[in-house]
């Protein structure tokens, strides 16, 4: 496949999870990739396995609560920028419920899924914009159109991306820039021990893994959890250059959960 030949990517939080599958998705795709994040080891995992499949890859140290060091590393390519930006970076906060977010909860989930992603695609724009052309894909959630009981902060966070991607889409179109949001439902990751990894055990439920059990699938109709490589398969084709004309979207894959 070589819907992405010759171009450029950067993928944000690209060391595990979705993201990681997206970044090995792009270079099968032909695109050059660079991954950015904060786990190391797991960032040059990923540039392995990508250049034993015959990929071109790097890793780069990246925490997203760094401004200026996510400006530097957005807009670092081989003519200045890059032509695909995916922005994965997220952590959770296991079921927080409005009166159980405490002030360091909320700053910590808004810095790395909000205020993280909004940097990223500013940086993105800044050399997208003179090029005349680019693709912008944030990975946001089922949590980005409704609402559990609990779950607080991660939901407005992804309620906020949406706002940034659609923004973005309508004021930049003219410029050959899209934006799009990927909204996964239940996907097998490992986002619940990344985030005691990345925040430690602030949310109050932090060492429940939700993924855990069967109760979810009574929310799925089609029974199984999702795979990263789905969702990835979706991300490749809204970089690919025949989708000039899909943006300001947020494009749903959750097995039917939204219609249950």
């Amino acid at each position: 496949m070589t819907m992405c030949k010759d171009r450029t990517a950067v993928v944000v939080g690209g060391e595990t999870g979705i993201g990681r599958a997206t970044a090995e998705a792009l270079a099968i795709a032909g695109a050059k990739v660079t991954i950015a994040g904060i786990f190391d080891d797991k960032g040059e995992e990923a540039v392995q396995a990508i250049r034993e499949r015959g990929g071109e890859a790097t890793f780069i140290h990246l925490d997203v609560r760094d401004s200026n060091r996510v400006k530097q590393v957005v807009q670092q390519g081989d003519s200045g920028g890059h032509d695909i930006l995916v922005y994965s970076a997220g952590v959770f906060d296991n079921l927080a419920a409005c009166t159980d977010t405490s002030e360091e909860l909320w700053d910590q989930l808004m810095d790395i899924n909000l205020k993280g992603c909004f940097l990223a695609n500013k940086a993105a724009l800044e050399t997208m914009v003179p090029r005349g052309w680019g693709r912008i894909i944030n990975i946001g959630s089922i949590a980005s159109f409704n609402a559990s009981a609990d779950g607080f902060p991660y939901t407005v966070s992804k309620h906020g991306m949406i706002g940034l991607t659609k923004h973005i889409a309508r004021r930049y179109a003219k410029y050959g820039i899209t934006a799009n949001c990927v909204c996964p439902g239940i996907i097998e990751t490992d986002i619940v021990s990344n985030t005691k990894r990345i925040i430690g055990d602030q949310a109050p439920a932090l060492q429940q893994d939700i993924m855990n059990g069967e109760g979810w699938k009574k929310w799925v109709p089609v029974g199984r959890q999702g795979r990263v490589d789905e969702v990835a398969d979706l991300v490749v084709y809204l970089a690919g250059g025949n989708t000039g004309y899909i943006t300001g979207q947020a494009h749903v894959i959750d097995g039917g959960w939204l219609t249950a």
